[in-house]
C-alpha cells in the first residue's frame, strides 16, 4: 500500500487545492455574481453535457480498467489502444449527434416550462459534450497509466480556477451572462489542450491509425464489455444527474441554484473516496487480471476504513457547523434552505465510502456484467425516488432520493462480491470508527453555541471535535494507513524542528 498511500496523500492535497478554490467560487463568488437561476443553469448544463458525453462514449474510457494490460507494451506503442478507443469515442459521438438534433423536440419540452433558458445553449451543448468526451479519455487513460496526479490537477485544481477567472471577468467586465458561459466552455477545452499536452510529454500519446486492438481475438469481448460499461455508465450518470436534472424540470433553475450550493458543500465528504480510487484502480486493475483475491480482500478493507474515518470527520465537522456555514455565504438566507440537502447528500457519501471501493472491484472483474445488467435497475430507482421525493419535499426529496439510491446500490454492489469472492469490507476497526463518531456526536450535543459569535463558534467547535475524533482514531488504531501517514508525518517534523 505504499505507493497507494503517496499517491493518495498528492492526490488528496491537490484534490483539497481545488476545493480552495470551489469554497470560493460556490460558496461566494457564485451567490455573489451570479443570481440562483444563473447557478442552477451553470449546474443543469453541465449535467447535461455529462450525460451526454456518457453516452456518446460508448463505454471507450472504461475499457482500459479491464484490458489495457493486455496491450501494454510501450515499445509496440500499446498496440494502438489509445487510438481504438478514441475511434470508439469518435464514432459514439456521431452517433449523439444525429440523435440529439433528430429528438430536439423533446430537449425542448422537459425545459421549456420551467427552465427555458437552458434552450439557448442547445447547439452549444454539441461541442461541449465532445470536450467532455475526449476529456473523460484522456482523463482515464493517463490514470491506467499510474499517473493520476494530472488529471486529478486539472479536474479538481485547474477546473476550479478557470471558473474563478470566468466569474470574475464576469463580475468586473459586465458582459451579457451568454458571454461568461461561451467563456466556461473555452476553458474546458483548454483543459482537455492540457491533458493531450501532458500524455505526449510522457511519451505515451499513440494516436496514428493501428488496428492491432481491431484485431485481437480480444476484440469480441472487449465490445461486449464496452455494451455492457454503456449501459452501466448511462444509468450511473442518470443516477448520479437526474436530481438536479428532475430538480430544474420540477421545480425551476432558482431551486436547483439553491440546491446546487448545497450539494456543493456535501461534496467535500466524497474527496477522499475520489482521490483514492484513482490511485488503487490500476492494483486493483491488475490484481483481478491475476485473480488474487487476497490482494484484492487487503485493498477493498483498507479503502473502507480510511474512507469512512477520513469521510466521517469531514461530515460531523461540516454537520456540527452547517448553520455557520450558511451565515458565511452572501444571501445566506436563500441558500439556507438547502440544510437538509448537505445532510442526506452527506450521509449518501458515507455510506459510499462505508462500503469501500466495490465498484472498482467488480468493474474490472470477471463479474463486471452482473453489476453492469443491474445499472437498469438502478437507473429507475433513482429515476422513481426522484419522481416521488421531489413533488412532496422539493430539493429536499432530491436529496433524500439520492441518498436512497446510492444505499441501494452500495448494497447490492457488496452482496455481489461477497457472493462470488466472498470479500467484505468490514472489520473490528468499522465498530471502533463507528463508536468514534458516537462520541463525536455526544460532545457535539453538550457543546454550546456561540450565538453573536459564529466565527469562533467554527473554531472552537472544529477544534476541540476534531482533535478528540483524531485522537481517539489513532489511540484505537482504526486504520494502519492512516497511522503509517501519522507517524511518517511527526518524523518529518521532527526532523525539521532539529
Amino acid at each position: 500500500m505504499g505507493i497507494v498511500v503517496r499517491q493518495s496523500a498528492k492526490s488528496v492535497i491537490l484534490t483539497y487545492l481545488g476545493i480552495g478554490f470551489g469554497i470560493i467560487n460556490t460558496l461566494w463568488l457564485f451567490p455573489y455574481i451570479l443570481t440562483g437561476e444563473q447557478i442552477g443553469l451553470v449546474r443543469t448544463l453541465i449535467s447535461v453535457s455529462v450525460l451526454f458525453s456518457t453516452f456518446a462514449l460508448l463505454g471507450s474510457a472504461n475499457i482500459p480498467n479491464k484490458f489495457f494490460f493486455h496491450f501494454k507494451n510501450l515499445k509496440k506503442e500499446h498496440s494502438g489502444f489509445l487510438f481504438f478507443i478514441l475511434v470508439i469515442g469518435g464514432i459514439g459521438f456521431l452517433i449523439f449527434i444525429a440523435l440529439y438534433l433528430i429528438l430536439k423536440s423533446l430537449f425542448f419540452s422537459a425545459f421549456i416550462k420551467n427552465s427555458p433558458l437552458i434552450l439557448n445553449y442547445y447547439y452549444l451543448l454539441i461541442p461541449f459534450t465532445l470536450i467532455m468526451l475526449l476529456t473523460t479519455i484522456f482523463e482515464s487513460y493517463n490514470v491506467i497509466q499510474q499517473n493520476p496526479v494530472v488529471p486529478i490537477f486539472t479536474r479538481e485544481v485547474l477546473t476550479r480556477v478557470f471558473l474563478s477567472i470566468s466569474l470574475l471577468v464576469f463580475f468586473f467586465a459586465k458582459f451579457q451572462y451568454n458571454y461568461f458561459i461561451f467563456l466556461l466552455v473555452f476553458f474546458y477545452g483548454v483543459i482537455l489542450i492540457i491533458l493531450i499536452f501532458y500524455t505526449y510529454s510522457q511519451n505515451y500519446l499513440f494516436i496514428k491509425p493501428n488496428f492491432e486492438v481491431f484485431k485481437s481475438p480480444l476484440l469480441k469481448s472487449i465490445l461486449v464489455f464496452a455494451g455492457f460499461i454503456l449501459m452501466g455508465n448511462a444509468s450511473g450518470v442518470v443516477i448520479n444527474n437526474i436530481d438536479s436534472l428532475m430538480l430544474s424540470a420540477y421545480s425551476g433553475l432558482k431551486i436547483t441554484g439553491v440546491y446546487t450550493i448545497a450539494f456543493f458543500i456535501a461534496t467535500f465528504i466524497e474527496i477522499p473516496k475520489r482521490s483514492m480510487s484513482q490511485v488503487l484502480l490500476p492494483l486493483i486493475s491488475e490484481a483481478n487480471k491475476d485473480n488474487d483475491i487476497k490482494k484484492l480482500d487487503i485493498l477493498y478493507k483498507k479503502s473502507s476504513i480510511t474512507q469512512l474515518i477520513i469521510g466521517g470527520i469531514i461530515f460531523i465537522l461540516i454537520w456540527f457547523n452547517v448553520d455557520n456555514i450558511f451565515r458565511l455565504i452572501p444571501h445566506g438566507n436563500l441558500y439556507s434552505q438547502g440544510k437538509w440537502v448537505v445532510f442526506f447528500i452527506g450521509l449518501g457519501k458515507i455510506f459510499d465510502m462505508f462500503t469501500g471501493v466495490n465498484q472498482e472491484i467488480i468493474g474490472s472483474s470477471k463479474y463486471y456484467k452482473i453489476d453492469l445488467s443491474l445499472f437498469p435497475f438502478y437507473g429507475v430507482i433513482a429515476v422513481l425516488a426522484n419522481m416521488f421525493f421531489i413533488p412532496k419535499l422539493g430539493m429536499t426529496g432530491a436529496a433524500l432520493a439520492t441518498a436512497f439510491s446510492v444505499f441501494i446500490i452500495n448494497i447490492i454492489r457488496s452482496s455481489i462480491l461477497f457472493i462470488n469472492m466472498n470479500i467484505q469490507p468490514f472489520t473490528f476497526n468499522t465498530l471502533k470508527a463507528l463508536s468514534v463518531f458516537a462520541i463525536a456526536f455526544g460532545i457535539n450535543y453538550f457543546l454550546p453555541h456561540i450565538q453573536n459569535h459564529f466565527l469562533i463558534d467554527i473554531a472552537l467547535r472544529s477544534i476541540i471535535i476534531g482533535s478528540v475524533f483524531i485522537s481517539l482514531v489513532l489511540l484505537s488504531k482504526v486504520s494502519e494507513d492512516i497511522d503509517l501517514v501519522f507517524q511518517k508525518t511527526v518524523k518529518r517534523l521532527h526532523l525539521l524542528i532539529r
